[in-house]
């Protein structure tokens, strides 16, 4: 069976969105605002530094970049923006440069845990508060994703689909997560195995296969290719998984096998569904919202700048951390939302309201996390 619907993917866009660990890269870009000259420290403007990811070439991280320019805008706050190009190194590099140009608070993307400290060492020498955003940095306001509540909604949507269709007895569960982004991994993995234990208490252990797999679908294909060959006889298949691109390859190994139609696949992330790609055969995903990210970062730095900060929790484990809300949302619901560029347009105009892309979009009825009421 052809697997030409992968091709037509933006795999780069995928790979950012994936948070593994930071690969190493050259170079970096800035995009400056000077606070205003001649102002006494207590007039001092607020002047945000933003380090992103990378460019942001992908709607993912596009998204972030327009949101944080707009609700600085709002505010009529300066902004810098510096682009960490997935390498830890430039990251310790644009922090220095956010330091050199007398930032007054510090947002921070960045995927390599191991300059986090040397990092915020660099912020402490200033007296910065920073936002860290999906990887912790140690005394940095932690904001993201709940992973464990994030994988444990997907879990259960899989769940209720063996419940409901093969009375919680489906032959084979594929399990893919990738063992270099380490906390993160494991995380969602321990989410989703409670969801899918909750719908289905007594699922034997030995019908799942949990495997090491890469990020992308044409790497996880390949994992998932082994694991189906393996398991010749298996006809009711679940598959799930760190991200959507592991679930999709999933499937699309099922489809090269001439299976694809044993496969009921959820994601995680929705990254791809709700960004305007095409993902058939994928029941549905997690949402993460990442296009409402900004709005809430600012909420936090809001309270930050009037003296109101919160005590800082840099543990995406501790459940007071600032978590981003996130909802199941079935892929046969995705024509009834608005257009990524619409999302965001209603998001951050200068009369949207403070509720969140979750609050917003998320289906009637679908379980989730962190919503209000």
């Amino acid at each position: 069976m052809s697997t030409s619907r992968l091709r037509r993917w933006p795999l780069k866009a995928v790979a950012i969105m994936s948070l593994t660990a930071a690969v190493a890269a050259c170079g970096g870009s800035t995009d400056t605002a000077e606070p205003a000259a001649g102002e006494s420290s207590a007039d001092k403007k607020v002047f945000i530094g933003f380090a992103n990811f990378a460019e942001p070439e992908s709607p993912v991280l596009k998204a972030l970049d327009t949101g944080m320019r707009k609700e600085a805008e709002k505010r009529s706050w300066d902004l810098v923006v510096l682009n960490n190009d997935r390498d830890g190194p430039t990251a310790v590099s644009n922090a220095e440069t956010m330091v050199a140009q007398g930032v007054t608070h510090a947002v921070e993307f960045q995927g390599d845990g191991k300059v986090a400290p040397q990092l915020m060492d660099t912020f402490n020498a200033a007296n910065i508060p920073v936002i860290a955003i999906d990887i912790a940095h140690p005394g940095a306001h932690f904001f993201g994703i709940n992973n464990v509540e994030a994988g444990r909604l997907s879990g259960l949507a899989g769940g209720n689909h063996a419940k409901e269709n093969w009375d919680c007895k489906p032959d084979l569960v594929t399990l893919l997560e990738n063992e270099a982004s380490g906390d993160v991994a494991l995380l969602r993995t321990e989410g989703i195995l409670k969801g899918l234990k909750e719908a289905c208490p007594d699922l034997p252990d030995d019908v799942i296969q949990r495997r090491n797999s890469p990020t992308t679908p044409d790497g996880a294909q390949g994992v998932a290719r082994d694991i189906l060959v393996s398991k010749p006889d298996a006809k009711n298949i679940l598959a799930l998984g760190g991200n959507d691109n592991m679930v999709i390859g999933t499937i699309n190994a099922a489809e090269q096998l001439g299976r694809a139609g044993n496969v009921f696949g959820y994601g995680l992330g929705a990254d791809l569904m709700l960004f305007g790609v095409d993902t058939p055969g994928l029941g549905g995903s997690t949402a993460f919202w990442y296009e409402g990210y900004a709005k809430e970062i600012f909420k936090l730095l809001d309270k930050i700048v009037a003296g109101e900060a919160p005590a800082v929790v840099d543990s995406p484990t501790d459940p007071n951390a600032h978590f981003n809300p996130a909802c199941q949302f079935p892929n046969d619901q995705v024509k009834s939302i608005p257009s990524l560029d619409q999302r965001i347009e209603e998001l951050y105009a200068g009369d949207a309201g403070s509720a969140s892309a979750a609050e917003k979009y998320c289906p009637e009825g679908v379980e989730t996390y962190g919503l209000k009421g």
